[in-house]
């Protein structure tokens, strides 16, 4: 897909916003979804560090599974967690996962999906774990912001280099590919809805923290994000949050 072909005009449901408001509006739609009564919970990918804090599944209630692939991953889950190895990618894995533990009320996602190489397939399975009515929230970095176009251009061992450089506290790095991670253009809305989903809500975010440390590049990619939220492109943007509903 041709950078053009992903600008197409943004459409109504799509926000702009700074990063730094990302995770608070993560927050506020999950809060938005236990507070109207969802309480099954399946996250793809947060065995590195789970979305929800033990303590709020406790408290809350909720029934909340994190799925992984990685084994490693699940290992350092905090004790209390209810894990589940397998790849989002295996459809006989997935439907496995809903036939043991029934369909979700939600699916979250976060820094998972632009280490998925098949966006469509990713979809497509997060589809058949909600139940009719049911929701998914996805946060993922997106092209074509150039810290993540370097990131899947430049060798392994070299972006690896740039990232702990960066940010020192990251103990690992994934390989990334980015399908389907952009920003709320008209054509990526589209591929949602080919899966099945209606789009609710599609904010992107302008604005990373990769350059914080270099004073210039920091102030000017401040400056830079405030005028793309005044006059925005989905092509532009470095991060996304979307919630899809599965249709009733």
């Amino acid at each position: 897909m041709s950078q053009a072909a992903e600008n197409h005009a943004a459409p109504p449901l799509a926000s702009y916003a700074l990063t730094e408001s990302a995770q608070a509006q993560f927050r506020k739609e999950l809060g938005r979804l236990t507070g109207a009564g969802a309480m099954r919970f399946c996250e793809v990918g947060g065995g590195m560090r789970p979305v929800i804090p033990l303590a709020r599944i406790g408290e809350l209630g909720l029934e909340y599974v994190v799925l992984d692939e990685l084994s490693t991953a699940l290992e350092r889950l905090p004790a209390g967690y209810e894990q589940y190895a397998a790849s989002i990618l295996d459809s006989a894995a997935i439907s496995e996962l809903v036939s043991e533990k029934g369909a979700f009320d939600v699916v979250v996602s976060r820094w998972a999906a632009e280490h998925i190489p098949d966006g469509r397939k990713f979809h497509e399975n997060v589809y058949k774990m909600l139940r009719p009515g049911g929701t998914a929230i996805h946060f993922f970095p997106t092209l074509y912001a150039l810290p993540f176009v370097l990131n899947r251009a430049l060798p392994p061992a070299f972006s690896s280099a740039l990232l702990f450089r960066a940010w020192p506290d990251r103990k690992a790095k994934f390989r990334p590919y980015y399908s389907w991670c952009r920003g709320p253009s008209q054509r990526q809305i589209e591929r949602f809805e080919s899966v099945g989903f209606s789009v609710e809500r599609y904010t992107g975010f302008f604005g990373h923290g990769y350059f914080a440390r270099i004073k210039p590049l920091r102030v000017a990619g401040k400056q830079l994000s405030s005028r793309l939220c005044e006059h925005p492109s989905p092509t532009l943007t470095s991060f996304a949050l979307v919630v899809l509903t599965r249709p009733a």
